[in-house]
């Protein structure tokens, strides 16, 4: 394979030309997210109801109780963070929110675990079972998501009394797409590497950089597809909870086989 800039020689996994500098097409054709994603697709529905029981529970533990609770905030107006009238209410009600969020959002996560350990797209019960040991290393994970959006929010939206600049309400929606694009990586590190989430998003935000559209692309259609499940029927979440599952570890197990965790530079 030869640069299309220079013409230089190119090993199969450079994603930056040596010679020039410029990007290879390896991004957008080997390492395309919604290549990955079909793939995954075709593979994953032959065995879509033998998922049923596993995405049936973690919608019962981990789906269900963060929809109760931002019920429960929304009607006590903990959620209405504009309307507050004093910095220190709306400190707290951010507070109460990242927390109760980062305590149960781990639910939901910890099925990367056994998801990880597995070769094929079949996981059990029984399987799922086996991550809750991992709980405490994805409550950091989210705890720090936590504390990431609550810095956001009162740097995008300020305090009362002291308001921000409107434009700032589109920055925040640029840095949340843009964390979406970082911690895509996160669990399947945090289980490959057999590092804690913090180790894992340093990694994820350095070594990862030249395919962030890429997992933004796939991060933004797996959330709007449950989004999607969870709006008209919780019953089709049974489907997309486990195929959001499988997409995500077969996409970053393609960006490790192709070494995307080594020193390389960029013009």
């Amino acid at each position: 394979m030869r640069c299309k800039h220079c013409d230089a020689r190119l090993a199969p996994h450079d994603f930056w030309c040596v010679n020039c500098g410029k990007q290879t097409p390896i991004v957008v054709h080997e390492l395309a997210s919604w290549g990955s994603f079909k793939r995954t697709f075709k593979q994953y529905w032959q065995f879509k109801g033998a998922n049923i029981p596993a995405a049936a529970f973690t919608i019962l533990v981990g789906v269900l109780p963060i929809i109760a609770f931002l019920v429960l905030l929304n009607a006590f107006g903990i959620l209405d963070f504009q309307s507050q009238e004093t910095a220190g209410k709306l400190l707290l009600n951010l507070f109460i929110t990242g927390m109760g969020l980062s305590l149960l959002t781990p639910l939901s996560l910890i099925v990367f675990k056994p998801v990880c350990e597995i070769k094929g797209y079949t996981l059990t019960l029984k399987d799922l079972l086996k991550g809750f040991n991992a709980y405490p290393r994805y409550f950091f994970f989210t705890l720090i998501s936590a504390l990431y959006f609550i810095l956001i929010y009162i740097v995008c939206f300020g305090l009362p009394n002291f308001a921000s600049d409107p434009i700032l309400h589109l920055v925040w929606l640029v840095l949340v797409g843009y964390y979406i694009g970082v911690v895509l990586p996160v669990p399947i590190l945090m289980e490959r590497k057999k590092v804690n989430a913090w180790k894992a998003l340093r990694m994820a935000y350095k070594y990862f950089k030249v395919v962030r559209w890429q997992l933004f692309w796939l991060g933004f259609i797996l959330l709007a597809l449950n989004l999607a499940a969870t709006v008209l029927a919780l019953v089709f979440l049974l489907i997309t909870l486990p195929l959001s599952w499988f997409a995500i570890r077969d996409y970053l197990d393609l960006l490790l086989a192709y070494e995307i965790i080594r020193e390389y530079k960029s013009k």
